[in-house]
């Protein structure tokens, strides 16, 4: 950050006004910590819309775990090229070979990228999510680390606001996208897949923003054929930075880690190991120090860095001994008593937030479980973000051996702590990483007085060498990788070889591990299991695995199949309309059979159990509730004597003469008074008043 000194000093001019300067500290926290908020509320955002649609607490837990996951291990991955780079880059410029500047950054974004997403592959290899998904979270890993690289050489051109309308917008892409995916969009795919919506859409905001950086930052470098991996030779030198950033973020997660493995954690999606309690109280407890970070930011610009180029000039240009000690007493003098200010100004924010987090727990209605290891926390990130300040501040003296053992210290005592205060129970969670931070924290400070007084012999020292950087084999490394067919070849051989995309059956289980993606159990959205059948040990049909159907009581459902399929009319696996247990159509090769009705019986344009000449598909009719109409014929078209409309037969012969004769005297007689008898005494039915029928045999009382 170190070329906005001169626009913060500016900013907090002597003539300023009161609001001025308001306005140079709300500046100053939006560079300083603006992406980071900016960050926070798009995840609190997309967390409220994923509750409102999202009914499951499952997946609301598997997209912002993954997203969790994505954020620390990409902290993880370049912290331990960020120093590495930033030395690099600033060499570079020191030297007048800013045309470096541009191969540097494409090399480092390829560099990050490729082990992103080996890492990614590996470590998503044959779980229990859907391909798509890993996919999707891999891409949301890679994006995160290429803008931990990006922001690097935004320091260099200075452009803080560019980069903020950069995070705004893309997580302004993500809030709208997550909101139309899960609200408007009406597609089966995404309904189905909530979570997926969620990391889909945020894997676009955030290649939104990376996509800004990067076009930016292509543009405004220089274009040449410099050599994109020759960043990779300082690792020789400054091998250091790289361990310094490795020890110090992997300090700063350990614990969480440590909870995560021995601590009160669950199992989200079969692959991501999480403990919200424990780690909402760490968010909220580092989310304190924001005054720190921007204070800290305010202070290195406009008040040390002036005394830390006056210190140095005067070593370059053979200032006298009496100079150059006056000069560093006064930059050790200023540089102590700000610190000290801030951690005054930082315990007192603290402090006071510790003492009044139990009304701020009841009047949030948050869980008390949370209270004692919150105020831990509170003082753990306190110390936490002060050892940042010294490793800066070494590094701002190169006292690199000085940072990376405070590094070391801080990483060695975060594990062992952690580890056993886990061991002692619950109530001891969060104190072995306060004590880790504490300690190294008082270490720090001893070490930041040895430096003081020993500077002017480290730094004339230091001075005194020259040293040529020869890596034969880091050489041949670079050599390789500015081959620009490599890096795809690499990339596809990691997908041939990872196996990352799992195989699901249609309902979401994993045909290897039997688990379901959607519900994060070995049951589906339904509640069946892999093969299909309920925690009764029933399956959808109502079938125990030996074949029994409890629902009816037999071996066959309500539609005469078996557990097997198999039609008790038929013995076939079609019944006689040609539909199989399953209630699809074998002959029509449809849902429907001939006549246009289900296995159910419903019919597909009235959808109701009649068809539109308001038949049902066993031949009933809807306006006689009897198997006719009412001009005596069935739904094959033929009455009672087996003729049709046209006098035909089911073979297409008509009637003998004397038939023909009767059938046309029956038509005649079928004269019924007003008590519903024909002239010969007989009803509709055939029955007289008597209850005989034309045959003379008793069926009823008679009207």
């Amino acid at each position: 950050m170190a070329g906005i000194g001169f626009e913060l000093k500016n900013l907090f001019s002597d003539e300023n006004s009161t609001f001025e300067d308001i306005k140079a500290i709300a500046y100053s926290a939006l560079i300083g910590v603006g992406p980071w908020l900016i960050t926070v509320l798009t995840l609190n955002i997309l967390m409220f819309v994923g509750k409102q649609y999202i009914n499951l607490r499952s997946e609301r837990n598997l997209f912002m775990t993954a997203i969790v996951y994505s954020f620390i291990f990409s902290q993880l991955l370049t912290g331990t090229i960020q120093y590495l780079i930033t030395r690099f880059v600033s060499d570079c410029i020191y030297s007048g070979e800013q045309k470096k500047l541009r191969a540097t950054y494409i090399g480092a974004i390829k560099f990050i990228t490729l082990i992103a997403f080996f890492l990614g592959t590996l470590y998503l290899k044959n779980n229990n999510l859907p391909w798509f998904f890993n996919y999707t979270l891999i891409i949301l890993f890679c994006f995160l680390s290429c803008i931990w690289v990006s922001m690097n050489f935004i320091s260099v051109i200075k452009n803080y606001t560019y980069s903020i309308i950069c995070y705004l917008s893309g997580n302004v892409v993500a809030i709208l996208m997550g909101v139309y995916l899960l609200k408007y969009l009406e597609n089966q795919f995404f309904k189905s897949n909530l979570a997926f919506s969620i990391i889909l859409s945020y894997t676009v905001g955030i290649g939104v923003t990376f996509l800004m950086l990067y076009s930016y930052l292509i543009n405004i470098f220089e274009n040449s054929k410099e050599s994109e991996f020759e960043f990779l030779k300082a690792f020789k030198r400054y091998s250091s930075l790289s361990f310094i950033g490795i020890f110090f973020n992997f300090a700063m997660w350990a614990h969480i880690f440590i909870n995560w493995i021995y601590g009160n954690s669950y199992m989200v999606g079969g692959v991501f190991l999480s403990s919200p309690l424990y780690e909402i109280a760490v968010f909220y407890s580092f989310f304190l120090t924001i005054p720190t970070m921007v204070y800290f930011l305010v202070f290195m610009e406009t008040k040390f860095f002036p005394n830390y180029k006056r210190y140095y000039a005067l070593l370059i240009l053979n200032g006298n001994l009496e100079e150059i000690n006056d000069e560093r007493i006064k930059m050790i003098k200023i540089l102590k008593e700000e610190i000290y200010y801030i951690m005054e100004l930082q315990f007192f924010i603290s402090f006071s937030v510790a003492l009044l987090s139990k009304i701020i727990f009841l009047n949030f209605g948050m869980d008390l479980y949370l209270l004692d290891l919150f105020r831990i926390m509170i003082f753990a990130a306190y110390c936490t973000v002060f050892i940042s300040v010294y490793i800066t501040i070494f590094l701002y003296f190169d006292s690199r051996k000085e940072a990376i053992i405070v590094s070391l210290l801080f990483f060695l005592l975060s594990v062992s702590l952690s580890m056993i205060t886990s061991f002692l129970g619950d109530q001891y969670s969060g104190l072995g990483f306060f004590g880790a931070a504490f300690i190294t924290l008082i270490f720090s400070e001893v070490t930041l007085d040895k430096i003081s007084k020993n500077l002017n012999y480290i730094t004339f020292y230091k001075q005194n060498f020259t040293f040529n950087i020869n890596a034969p084999l880091i050489e041949k490394i670079e050599i390789i990788l500015n081959k620009r067919i490599l890096l795809p070849i690499i990339v596809i051989t990691i997908l041939l070889l990872s196996g990352c995309s799992s195989s699901h059956t249609k309902d979401g289980f994993n045909i290897k591990t039997k688990r379901n993606w959607n519900t994060m159990s070995y049951y589906n959205k339904q509640g069946y299991n892999f093969d299909g059948y309920n925690q009764e040990g029933l399956n959808s049909r109502g079938f125990t695995k030996e074949g029994w159907n409890t629902y009816t009581d037999s071996p066959y459902d309500y539609f005469n199949f078996d557990y097997a399929g198999i039609n008790s009319d038929t013995g076939k696996e079609i019944d006689e309309r040609g539909f199989d247990y399953t209630g699809h159509n074998r002959i029509t090769n449809s849902k429907y059979d001939k006549r246009g009705f289900d296995f159910q019986g419903l019919n597909s344009e009235t959808k109701t159990e009649y068809d539109k000449a308001g038949w049902t598909w066993y031949g009933l009719n809807k306006n006689t509730n009897t198997y006719y109409d009412k001009e005596g014929y069935n739904i094959e078209g033929f009455n009672e004597n087996g003729y049709n409309r046209q006098g035909f037969d089911s073979k297409g012969n008509k009637p003998p003469k004397e038939e023909l004769e009767q059938l046309e005297n029956d038509f005649e007689e079928e004269i019924y008074d007003k008590e519903g008898y024909d002239k010969n005494g007989y009803d509709e039915n055939g029955v007289n008043r008597e209850g005989f029928n034309r045959k003379g045999v008793f069926v009823g009382d008679g009207y």
